[in-house]
């Protein structure tokens, strides 16, 4: 019998609304990644070719407000609308772990309370839609301008 070897990447995602005051939990919303899209798969394929010009860091997570559901031809949010850098990283027996922090006066009025996607990048910049988009997720997530936002990241390579 023939062996195939697998090579899978399987995300999941927490997200942690907390009381900027207070930092008592307000809402977990847990999701498992809809899609890593073919241009992140595309920069880990030529990293491994030794092909350096992406570093393949995960450097941005940015939110948007566009609810279309993710495609494999992705390659920016549908409409980003504010992005931050990686707050931390680390990684341990083939997971890595991801965490990006949204004060509550991070998101302009146009997000608050409609959060309905997530994406990470890979060399990004502080500028919309740069990098390469390495995941996008479809959520329903809510934040007030009273509240604060941790998006957890754990990626498992198995």
């Amino acid at each position: 019998m023939k062996k195939k070897e697998l090579l899978k990447i399987i995300g999941k995602v927490k997200a942690t609304v907390r009381d900027a005051k207070t930092g008592k939990i307000k809402r977990v919303y847990k999701e498992k990644l809809n899609l890593i899209v073919t241009v992140g798969r595309a920069v880990i394929a030529a990293r491994l070719a030794n092909d350096t010009t992406y570093t393949g860091v995960i450097n941005y997570g940015a939110v948007g407000t566009d609810p279309t559901a993710a495609s494999n031809s992705d390659t920016t949010l549908g409409s980003e609308q504010f992005r931050k850098t990686t707050s931390s990283a680390t990684n341990s027996n083939n997971v890595a772990y991801l965490s990006f922090f949204y004060s509550a006066d991070d998101f302009d009025t146009d997000v608050i309370g409609t959060i309905r996607e997530f994406g990470t990048f890979i060399d990004g910049t502080g500028s919309a839609d740069t990098g390469q988009l390495f995941t996008r997720i479809i959520v329903s997530w809510t934040k007030t301008s009273t509240e604060t936002l941790t998006v957890d990241i754990t990626y498992t390579i198995s």
